[in-house]
C-alpha cells in the first residue's frame, strides 16, 4: 500500500520507507507518485517549497528526500544549508533543472548524496535507489493497474499552461548551464512564468522595460514546427562588457551594442536549444536587433487578443549583470504547444 501525505499532514510509519518529494511542480509530484505507487511499503510526503520540506523533516523520520533547487519561499540550496534538522539519517537526492556544474558541486558539498538532472527517467531513479540500498517490492498487477487508471483520470484534467511551465523550467536550467560553462560564473535563475497575456498588458510591460534608463532591449524572432514567436531580452548592469568578454565575445573593436546583441542571442538560443531537445522541434532564429520605443507597437500588433508568453531571468551571481527574457508566441503556436503537452499525458 502506498500512503500519501500532502503539505503538513503527519502519520506514524512502521517498517515502511518514507520518501519526501520537495518540488513546486505538480508534474514532478505526479511522476514520483506514479513511480512509487507501483511498489509496496512506501509512504510518500509532498512539499511545494523548502520550508514545507523542513517542517516535514522536523515532524517525521524521512528516509529519502528528493529535492528540487528552484522553488518559492525557500529554495533547495537553502534547505541543504539548514540540514540536519533532527538526528534521523535522511538521504538527499537532488532533482533539478539547474544543471550548472557549480550547482552540482554545491549540492554535493552541502551533503546531497546524488544529483539527477530533469527530465529524469525511471531507470535513473531505480539505479539511484539501488545505490542507496533501497529494495523495491512490486505490487500485484491488479493494484498497480488500478493506480494507473486513477492517475490517468486525474492527468486528463491538467492545465497545459501549468504543464508547460515544467518544460520551460528544464529549458531554463539547461540554458543556464550553457551560459555558465561559457563564462565560468554561477547563474542564478528564478522560476519561469508561463501565461496568456493581453496585447495591451504586453505592450505596457515592454514599454516599461525599454524606458528603463539602465537597460538595453533586444528583439529576436524565431520559428520552428508551426511555432512563430518573438523574444525580447532586456540587459542591465555595469558589467555587461566584462560578462561579454567572459563569454568569449571580443570587446576590443566591437561597439557596446554589438556585445549586447551577442549576449542576448545566447540568452535566447540556449533556451530554445533545450526546447528543441524536449519538443523535437528545431528552431531557427533571426539576427537580433536593438529595440527602440517606436518599435513596440509592431511587436504586439497581432490579430488575437492574447499571446502565449514565457518569462524568465538570468543573473550573474558575482557580476553586476542580469537579463530578463520574454518569449511571445501567436495563437497558432499555442495550439502546437497544447498538442505537444497532450502527448506527455
Amino acid at each position: 500500500m502506498i500512503m500519501v501525505v500532502s503539505n503538513l499532514g503527519h502519520i506514524l510509519v512502521s517498517n515502511n520507507k518514507t520518501v519526501l518529494i520537495c518540488d513546486d511542480s505538480r508534474l514532478v509530484h505526479r511522476a514520483m507518485q506514479k513511480f512509487f505507487g507501483e511498489y509496496e511499503g512506501i509512504t510518500l510526503f509532498f512539499a511545494e517549497n523548502g520550508q514545507q520540506a523542513l517542517d516535514h523533516l522536523v515532524q517525521n523520520n524521512i528516509d529519502l528526500m528528493f529535492l528540487d533547487l528552484t522553488m518559492p519561499v525557500l529554495d533547495g540550496f537553502g534547505v541543504l544549508q539548514k540540514l540536519p534538522v533532527n538526528s534521523y539519517p535522511t538521504e538527499t537526492i537532488v532533482l533539478s533543472a539547474d544543471v550548472q556544474q557549480q550547482a552540482i558541486e554545491r549540492c554535493v558539498d552541502a551533503g546531497a548524496k546524488y544529483f539527477l538532472a530533469k527530465p529524469f527517467t525511471r531507470p535513473q531513479i531505480e539505479a539511484t535507489l539501488k545505490k542507496l540500498g533501497v529494495t523495491l517490492i512490486p505490487k500485484c498487477d491488479f493494484q498497480a493497474g488500478r493506480n494507473r487508471r486513477e492517475r490517468n483520470s486525474v492527468a486528463r484534467d491538467n492545465d497545459y499552461l501549468y504543464q508547460f511551465k515544467e518544460v520551460a523550467n528544464i529549458a531554463l536550467g539547461r540554458g543556464a548551464a550553457i551560459i555558465s560553462d561559457h563564462c565560468g560564473e554561477f547563474i542564478t535563475m528564478p522560476l519561469p512564468n508561463v501565461a496568456m497575456l493581453d496585447c495591451g498588458e504586453l505592450e505596457m510591460m515592454i514599454s516599461n522595460q525599454i524606458q528603463r534608463a539602465d537597460s538595453t532591449a533586444v528583439a529576436q524572432r524565431y520559428v520552428g514546427g508551426g511555432i512563430h514567436g518573438e523574444a525580447l531580452v532586456c540587459l542591465y548592469g555595469e558589467d555587461i562588457s566584462m560578462f561579454g568578454k567572459r563569454l568569449g565575445f571580443s570587446t576590443l573593436d566591437a561597439k557596446q551594442g554589438e556585445v549586447i546583441i551577442d549576449i542576448a542571442n545566447l540568452m535566447v538560443s540556449s533556451f530554445l536549444v533545450s526546447l528543441t531537445e524536449q519538443m523535437n522541434i528545431p528552431f531557427s532564429i533571426r539576427q537580433p536587433i536593438c529595440l527602440e520605443e517606436y518599435m513596440v507597437r509592431g511587436i504586439t500588433e497581432i490579430p488575437n487578443d492574447q499571446l502565449f508568453t514565457i518569462e524568465y531571468s538570468y543573473q550573474s551571481e558575482k557580476m553586476d549583470m542580469a537579463c530578463d527574457v520574454l518569449l511571445m508566441m501567436d495563437h497558432n503556436s499555442t495550439q502546437v504547444i497544447r498538442r505537444f503537452m497532450e502527448t506527455l499525458q
